[in-house]
């Protein structure tokens, strides 16, 4: 009998590197330093935020790499959690990311994209939308959802090509995106109009439209700050989802994601204070809410032909980033798979590139249906909530398992030890109480989404 196809082990060090360096970087870095301005009101506490969410996720990377080089598995969080609670918490998990934050995600970077796209190309896009009636019903497409599509589906096209390829790839996007946001901060301190007096004034006094007041100054709004940088950082964890698939994962998982994390904190906390440098507070605070930051910083440095390039720049961005975020949601699909309903069609891999193609796929057409439907913005409200309840879970997991499982072999222990691991657990459930708090709806509903994977998992073990 044959034997049954599995994943490959070819990341490398750069390639896995480059996996989570690619993730992090994409549109959040340009796009929140608006509202964390005026949930702050002072570019000093903005830059604190910056450092505070870098800190925090440098803590969860750290104690993260000791998981996964103890149990370097594909789905990453998914396999630790399974590990140290059980099937039902670690399905959960799989429930929530393959149905609400990797389709949502998937499909807020492809519009995105196509955002980018066709403000690059003069609106290109604009002339491609069309309406109809289906059913005797209008329906009515427009540009930009065919561009994101289109964009969703030559992602997914490419990763069902080997891991090597799709390593390869990623690291090619993220020396485009390092050097991108390197040559904006270089920019705006050396050829910007800046003054160093900005770094001294408020950003309170802007119009701050959409931010309630509510998350304006305080404990709510320097965690609203945190939730906005966090959202710049989300990402960080995602190496450890294709754990499965990186070589020496006891020396290059944990490698990898602290030092991609660093780097990252570098960039983003210099890159926000070269936009305080060059633009001040003030007129941050008075961006409308869909704009970008970074757009506005190239635009006052080269002129109208500014928005251009920033378009193009992060449509390059944000499209690299929907390419590794399709690569490793995928592996907690195939592992969801896998372990709950055995080796049905998405737990299967393919003979020749050794990739969980209909994982893949799956993932890509419930996002390209959101796309379509347009309501990935409000899914998009909760997954960053759930996101951390489930990280702060596999923190703990590291002492559940140092407890009950002392003799498993750990080729390296969490830097900082007990302190890291501690303050990531500490802060991250500090996080997610003051948001559940601040937000109580959004919080209560994406909660509920996550407790109806409950049942549905027993139902599931009852008919195995």
């Amino acid at each position: 009998m044959p034997a049954v196809p599995t994943v490959l082990r070819s990341l490398g060090l750069v390639a896995a590197s480059s996996v989570a360096i690619s993730n992090m970087i994409g549109q959040g870095v340009f796009l929140k330093a608006r509202a964390m301005t005026c949930n702050v009101g002072s570019p000093g506490l903005m830059l604190a935020a910056w450092i505070v969410a870098g800190l925090l996720s440098l803590c969860g990377a750290l104690t993260l790499g000791e998981l996964g080089a103890a149990i370097p598995e594909s789905g990453g969080i998914y396999a630790f959690l399974r590990r140290a609670y059980g099937g039902a918490v670690s399905f959960a998990y799989g429930w929530m990311l393959v149905f609400i934050a990797s389709p949502a995600s998937i499909a807020a970077l492809g519009a995105g994209a196509a955002i980018f796209f066709n403000l690059s190309t003069g609106h290109l896009l604009d002339a491609v939308g069309f309406s109809t009636t289906l059913a005797g019903l209008p329906v009515a497409v427009s540009g930009t959802q065919i561009g994101a599509l289109t964009l969703i589906v030559v992602m997914t096209a490419i990763n069902c090509a080997p891991a090597i390829i799709n390593g390869e790839i990623a690291t090619a996007s993220a020396v485009l995106k390092v050097g991108m946001l390197a040559a904006v901060t270089f920019g705006a301190f050396v050829f910007g109009h800046g003054d160093v007096a900005h770094f001294g004034t408020s950003g309170g006094g802007g119009s701050c439209a959409g931010i309630a007041e509510s998350l304006r100054g305080g404990a709510a709004g320097f965690a609203a700050a945190l939730i906005g940088a966090l959202y710049a950082y989300n990402g960080w964890h995602s190496l450890t989802l294709v754990a499965g698939e990186v070589k020496q994962p006891g020396r290059t998982l944990p490698l990898a994601l602290s030092v991609s994390v660093m780097l990252v904190v570098v960039l983003y906390v210099a890159g926000n204070a070269s936009f305080v440098y060059l633009l001040g507070p003030l007129q941050i605070a008075n961006l409308a809410p869909s704009a970008s930051v970074g757009v506005a910083v190239v635009d006052a440095l080269v002129g109208p032909l500014g928005r251009i390039i920033a378009a193009a720049f992060l449509f390059a961005s944000v499209a690299a980033t929907l390419h590794v975020t399709i690569l490793t949601n995928a592996r907690v699909t195939y592992a969801l798979a896998k372990d709950v309903v055995g080796n049905t069609v998405l737990g299967r891999v393919s003979a020749r590139g050794h990739v969980p193609v209909n994982a893949v796929l799956l993932n890509s057409v419930i996002a390209s249906a959101l796309v379509l439907a347009g309501t990935f913005d409000t899914l998009s409200n909760y997954f960053i909530f759930n996101n951390w309840v489930f990280f702060v879970a596999a923190g703990t997991a590291m002492f559940v398992l140092r407890r009950r499982e002392p003799a498993l072999v750990r080729p390296y222990r969490t830097f900082g030890d007990p302190v890291v691991p501690a303050v990531y657990v500490l802060v991250g459930a500090w996080l997610v109480i003051e948001t559940a708090i601040t937000t109580p709806l959004a919080s209560a509903i994406g909660l509920a989404i996550v407790a109806v994977s409950f049942p549905v998992y027993y139902l599931q073990r009852r008919r195995a």
